[in-house]
């Protein structure tokens, strides 16, 4: 298994949702915590607070450095494709694997997501059970089978 556990496979990894909508982050959050791999979800709202807690500035000085961000491309002040762009300036950040999140599927967002450089592109689910199952995905891949950076 990855660095990511400690002995025994307890789970170790700490994921950054950024996400403005709190009925869209909830799903999310329910089912990123009931699967095996995810020790806790950190949500911001915004842009802003989403580069101050991966630059551990403000009042997330003591944030986790997160094994995965899920960014919401729909985000406010600055914008998740702005949040994308910073990422890819800093050297400890641009390593750690975003996946761009939007209610749509255009191919101009798919593009300009890859372009900056996100890791992948889903688009939001509808239903709970949607988000359950993206979840579950994204966690099984990222947290469990993917050899990620160490924090």
């Amino acid at each position: 298994m990855s660095n990511r556990f400690t002995g025994g496979g307890t789970p170790t990894a700490d994921v950054l949702l950024v996400e403005s909508a709190p009925e869209d982050a909830a799903p999310f959050i329910e089912a990123f915590e009931s699967t095996a791999y995810t020790e806790s979800v950190h949500v911001v709202t915004d842009g802003a607070a989403a580069l101050d807690f991966l630059h551990r500035r403000g009042d997330y000085t003591d944030a986790p450095r997160p094994q995965l961000v899920l960014l919401d491309l729909h985000v406010h002040g600055p914008s998740g494709t702005e949040v994308l762009g910073e990422l890819t300036d800093h050297d400890e950040l641009r390593r750690v694997p975003v996946v761009a999140v939007k209610a749509s599927d255009a191919a101009d967002d798919v593009l300009q997501s890859y372009d900056l450089n996100a890791n992948a592109y889903v688009v939001k689910p509808e239903t709970s059970a949607e988000f359950e199952a993206l979840a579950e995905s994204i966690e099984r891949f990222w947290l469990a089978e993917a050899k990620l950076p160490p924090r």
